[in-house]
Formats: structure tokens, sequence, C-alpha cells
């Protein structure tokens, strides 16, 4: 047995002994930039499971089609598997690297030189995918100015808006022009009685997109900050899916779905932090 493969055991032990948690997957990340690096035969054999185990089914059926023996059955049999992943799913559903501190302080220090607002209540609204990038830049429809960051998430409107640049979100500028609402006040959870954060979630915070109808949860007395979609890996890979469970909203067959839910599939959750005492909150609904 190589190192390499003697490596992959024991950090494969890891990650399924603790669910996949924050460490087991960093450690994991590290290893398969290390195989990446090496690029000898059997780094590459071994780069295939960590490809698997981290689910980057796309890049782990193209380098076991370069590499595998495609004369023996089990190597076949595996890589129909993976070509059966790969064509439905690519890489979209591969766990992601859990961040650092130091990380999550570069990310901020990256936000602020792309010149975006600070949403309290949705803190990386580009990660989330509630903005998106343009390289020759956009018209926002609310200042008339060009913009290279454009709001891609619900906004409930009688005028049909395309473009929205974040000032005029952060400014309150877009909701009061076409009198709109970035998230549905019908649509929030209870416990917070002060009409100014009220205002502040439904007219100045990007909203994000769900399966059905957007929820926003609260926590002391106020609302959470939105993170993003996830499913149960995601949860458990940030560590806290033990404390997403522990929720009065859910009963014991809402926590079964939240354990075996999968990000992107028919059952979806979304997940928020308390501003306050930092407890992570969920929000699942279906396709």
């Amino acid at each position: 047995m190589n190192e390499y493969l003697k490596q992959y055991i024991e950090l494969q032990k890891q990650f399924r002994e603790t669910e996949g948690n924050p460490d087991s997957v960093r450690a994991l990340y590290s290893f398969k930039e290390e195989l990446e690096k090496a690029g000898d035969g059997q780094a590459k054999e071994v780069l295939v499971d960590v490809y698997d185990l981290l689910d980057f089914k796309k890049d782990a059926c193209e380098l076991l089609c370069q590499i595998g023996n495609l004369s023996d059955k089990k190597t076949l049999r595996r890589l129909g598997i993976l070509k059966d992943y790969a064509k439905r799913w690519g890489n979209h559903y591969a766990i992601p690297r859990p961040k650092t501190p130091e990380e999550k302080q570069k990310e901020k220090e990256r936000l602020a030189q792309l010149g975006l607002p600070v949403f309290r209540y949705h803190p990386n609204p580009l990660e989330t995918g509630a903005f998106e990038k343009s390289t020759d830049g956009v018209v926002c429809d609310c200042c008339g100015r060009t913009t290279h960051i454009f709001y891609t998430a619900p906004f409930f409107a009688v005028d049909d808006i395309e473009y929205l640049c974040p000032e005029c979100i952060a400014s309150g500028e877009a909701a009061r022009k076409f009198d709109g609402q970035f998230q549905d006040e019908c649509s929030l959870d209870n416990g917070v009685d002060d009409p100014e954060k009220l205002n502040e979630l439904i007219y100045h915070t990007p909203g994000y997109s769900g399966w059905q109808q957007e929820y926003w949860r609260a926590h002391c007395r106020d609302y959470c900050a939105y993170l993003g979609h996830v499913g149960a890996r995601e949860l458990r890979a940030l560590g806290v899916l033990d404390e997403v469970l522990d929720d009065t909203m859910w009963d014991d067959e809402h926590k079964e779905m939240i354990r075996e839910s999968v990000n992107g599939g028919h059952l979806q959750c979304y997940l928020f932090r308390c501003l306050h005492c930092g407890k992570h909150l969920v929000w699942m609904d279906f396709d």
C-alpha cells in the first residue's frame, strides 16, 4: 500500500467518523491539492477517490477515464456510475471548503474593494447569488447608471424590473421608486417588533431565490443574516447540523428531512445566522 493511499484511508476515516466536520473537510481539500501537484500515477489513482468523496463527480469521472484500466470490469462499473452523476450534476454539489477566519476577513475586504454596500441581513450577496457581476456592465433601471454588479433575486413590484444596482437597493431608492419589496412581509418569522428592522429587511436588503415562497428567519428579536443554500453535507461541513436541528420550529419528521437534504435537490434548505447570539437556523421548501 502506497503512502498516498494510507493517508487517504486515514482522512476518509476522520471524515466518516465526524460526519464531515469542517476540520475533516479542510484536511481533504489540502490533500486534494497535494495530489494534484504530485501528478504521478499513484497520486492520480488516489485523487479519483478524493474527488469522488468530496463530490467532484465530473473531475473524478474525467480523471478515471484518463488513468483507469478500461478492460477491468470493476473500473468500468465505477466509471459508469461516475458518468451518470457527472452528466446530471457535474461538480455542482461538491462539498464546499469551509473558510478559515482569515479567509472570511479577506472576503469582507474583497467585497469592500468591489464597492458593495454592507447588507446587515444579507452579508455575502455575491456568494449567495443575489448579485451577479458583468464585465461589460448593465444599466440600473432605478438610477440609470452603469453597474458591473446587478441584482438577480426576487423583487416584488408591479413594474418588470431587469437590473438594479447594489446602491439603489441599500439606499431604499429602488423600493421607493418602484413601490416594491425585496421580501414579502407576510413571510417572516414572528418576534420582531421594531418597525425599523422590518423596513431595513424588506426595503433595503437583497432577497434570495427559493423553490417556493421565500421565508426569512428571526432570532433574539431581530431578523437573521441569510447565508445561502445548503444541504445536510454543507451543514455538517460548517459544523452546524446539530445546531439547526435544535429548533422548535421542526418536528421529528422535519428534522429527518433536514438530515437527508441535498443542496439543489427536491428539498432545499436555506441557512440563516442570528446577528446577536450566532445561532444557525434553516428554512426549507420543496421544488
